[in-house]
């Protein structure tokens, strides 16, 4: 069966019995499917029976990637986290309109690294503040009166996100 390399993604073959992979060839564990099991062959109706595995995602294990693993394992987990991020880019979005990029570039055009390193410290610095009043919330046993511990969290995740489009090079139009 083919797949695909987590590291280099070269394709590499794997051995198979009766048609299903042995071995995950990332980590050499053994395939849990190939057990007997009692209730008959579930490995017919598992998604990674299906003819094309290969795709573009990273991780691919028995032919899914960890996404299609949890969206299929954890239903509900997925939907929380689809509608959460689905919500965290709505609010990404209209605060960027507001601010627009140089509350992030502080006036640079983050081409060289000092200037990178300049934004990720603004970054590191926001993160900070929210994760202190996170913290203080918690020992305190306060409520908190300007913004919700959900705004805290969401905050820190927009920033952590933006920390990674300027580590990447991508903090531009």
């Amino acid at each position: 069966m083919p797949g695909k390399s987590i590291d280099d993604k070269t394709l590499w073959n794997v051995t198979t019995t009766n048609g299903l992979p042995d071995y995950d060839p990332s980590t050499g564990e053994k395939n849990p499917y190939l057990q007997s099991d009692p209730f008959g062959n579930r490995w017919e109706n598992h998604p990674a029976a299906v003819e094309n595995q290969i795709n573009e995602e990273p991780t691919v294990k028995y032919g899914l990637t960890a996404t299609e693993i949890v969206k299929k394992e954890y239903p509900h987990i997925y939907a929380g986290y689809m509608a959460v991020m689905e919500e965290q880019l709505e609010l990404f979005s209209q605060k960027h309109l507001d601010y627009g990029m140089h509350n992030i570039t502080a006036g640079t055009s983050l081409a060289t690294e000092d200037e990178r390193d300049f934004a990720l410290t603004g970054l590191w610095y926001r993160i900070s503040d929210k994760i202190n009043r996170w913290k203080n919330l918690i020992i305190s046993s306060r409520v908190p009166q300007n913004e919700t511990i959900i705004d805290t969290f969401q905050d820190i995740c927009n920033y952590a996100i933006i920390a990674q489009l300027v580590q990447q090079g991508k903090w531009k139009k």
